[in-house]
């Protein structure tokens, strides 16, 4: 389900255990995915559509981890160029989104978070100074160059 912080979220093996997940979820809108057995995990932080900082993310923790070194070059080139395409297709200017890494191959698992946990105590201190600052720069170019409001969603002409 589109839940957040892992909440509402179901590995099902069979239709029965599909099903009675959905059940569970009363009236939450669902996404059925691959599960993705994966090597390595990261949880980017996105303030405007650009700027990006990926960060090892432990779901099992559920914690954040000090890890400048996480991907090689070419798998951390690939979630920064695959974060900034989908909030340009969402029109999000915050996000957050979860990559799941099998094989090198980054997997977007999670990127519909346009309003992310970003407490110091969750994000540890080190990404809450990026993320202030960053938010800061947003926040001043925003008022400094405005841009028109949308009536809709940049997603919805994917939908037809």
């Amino acid at each position: 389900a589109w839940g957040g912080g892992w909440r509402n979220v179901y590995k099902v093996n069979t239709v029965d255990e599909l099903i009675a997940a959905y059940d569970e979820t009363g009236t939450l809108c669902m996404v059925l995915q691959e599960f993705i057995e994966w090597d390595q995990f990261v949880r980017c932080i996105c303030i405007g559509q650009d700027n990006i900082m990926p960060i090892r993310y432990d779901p099992g923790e559920r914690r954040y981890h000090v890890e400048h070194d996480h991907l090689s070059p070419e798998v951390g080139q690939r979630v920064v160029e695959y974060a900034q395409k989908l909030n340009r297709m969402l029109g999000y200017d915050m996000n957050s989104v979860e990559f799941a890494i099998r094989d090198g191959i980054p997997y977007a698992i999670d990127f519909m978070n346009p309003a992310p946990d970003m407490d110091i105590n969750s994000i540890t201190p080190h990404y809450f100074e990026w993320v202030v600052k960053a938010m800061a720069d947003f926040c001043i170019d925003m008022a400094l160059n405005p841009k028109p409001q949308r009536s809709e969603q940049r997603w919805a002409q994917y939908l037809t």
